[in-house]
């Protein structure tokens, strides 16, 4: 059975990665997941579609706009890691720059 009451089986995830050799490595690895992330988000978005469902659909619309900003986001990051390479102050600024981003819930 396919669509709302259908059965879950969740796989075993994997280790995550714990050493890396730069912030550049952290981040390009982060953009990827995004990407990964993406492609899952439009795979389910494929399927309630194809199955016409539109409460799964209308639900999904907003993962599929949360992931267009989070991949943007990684990007941008990701570019100015280039930029600045293993320069100190660079990365004291992007540091700094990072760690006033604040979440902010969806509304309800």
């Amino acid at each position: 059975m396919r669509g709302r009451g259908a059965r879950v089986i969740l796989s075993q995830i994997n280790t995550p990665k714990t050493e890396f050799k730069s912030p550049l490595e952290v981040f390009k690895l982060a953009y990827e997941h995004e990407q990964f992330v993406t492609k899952l988000i439009n795979d389910l978005m494929d399927v309630a579609i194809a199955e016409n469902d539109h409460a799964t659909k209308s639900f999904l619309n907003w993962f599929v706009d949360e992931q267009v900003e989070e991949e943007a986001s990684m990007e941008i990051i990701v570019n100015k890691l280039k930029l600045i390479g293993d320069e100190g102050n660079g990365l004291l600024l992007m540091d700094k720059e990072l760690s006033l981003r604040t979440f902010t819930p969806p509304v309800k």
